[in-house]
């Protein structure tokens, strides 16, 4: 499960990308224009004014023991309405930002309702903002504007609660270095907030002996051509001789490649 798919914890506005409060992510970026800062507030004649969305899906966010605070809510629905408009009831809106406690945004006001969690409700799992389209991404639900930004989210269920596994320690790579070996990470992380469930007592058919797996005898190659490469620099990492590729966003996928299925629903 990605982290699209978990549960929004916790939101908040701050006036600085860099005071984002800890172990929340600053949506910072365009979702459609990385060069777009997702900046929710427009500068005023005398000065620049800064305010960026913040969202956590750390689980719990505070001691177990207070279940049923704060630490055990989700982000079940958010809503953008005009700033002198009342919230709507159960919503609370987001009206300072939590570093400087300034004045959240201007004439558009982001209202949240945070509800306790329960295992199979409906959610919110992301937010993203869009610059230059209207239309709004695959899974993505677009619910209003606010300074220029189309503000859309994604909906999903709350997973069901599970007791924290044990991790077994991995060496580390060089490569792809292990966040988890960082202590202040390990200090706030210390139960994971979804860890890989057991079924080894669930009732499931086995596996006869006489049976193959999907993969049996599928090879599993390096392709030649990265082999080749390897045995010209065996002791080094050059692979400039191979072609380069371009990881695309899942908006430029979704642009790309959208198919609308028109000619298989007709022959329905």
């Amino acid at each position: 499960m990605n982290d699209t798919q978990l549960p929004i914890t916790g939101i908040c506005l701050v006036s600085k990308p860099n005071n984002v409060p800890t172990g929340y992510l600053c949506i910072r970026k365009a979702f459609d224009d990385t060069n777009r800062d997702a900046d929710l507030m427009a500068d005023s004649l005398l000065e620049r004014k800064d305010r960026f969305l913040c969202i956590t899906r750390a689980w719990p966010l505070t001691d177990m023991r207070t279940l049923g605070s704060d630490c055990a809510r989700v982000l079940e629905d958010i809503k953008l309405i005009n700033e002198r408009d009342n919230p709507p009831q159960n919503y609370s809106p987001l009206a300072y930002t939590s570093d400087t406690r300034e004045k959240g945004t201007a004439k558009r006001l982001i209202c949240v309702r945070m509800v306790e969690r329960q295992a199979g409700m409906k959610c919110i799992c992301d937010i993203v903002f869009l610059y230059r389209s209207k239309r709004p991404p695959q899974f993505y639900t677009l619910i209003g504007d606010i300074n220029g930004l189309q503000m859309c989210v994604k909906e999903g269920t709350v997973p069901p609660l599970r007791p924290s596994a044990t991790v077994a320690s991995q060496p580390q790579s060089n490569l792809y270095p292990n966040p988890m070996a960082d202590q202040s990470f390990q200090t706030s992380h210390q139960q994971a907030p979804y860890p890989t469930a057991d079924y080894s007592n669930t009732n499931t058919l086995g596996k006869k002996s006489d049976e193959k797996e999907i993969l049996d005898c599928i090879p599993f190659e390096i392709n030649p051509k990265y082999l080749a490469a390897l045995r010209k620099n065996p002791n080094g990492n050059d692979l400039t001789g191979l072609e380069t590729f371009r990881i695309l966003s899942s908006y430029e996928i979704d642009q790309y490649y959208n198919y609308d299925f028109n000619i298989e629903r007709s022959t329905l």
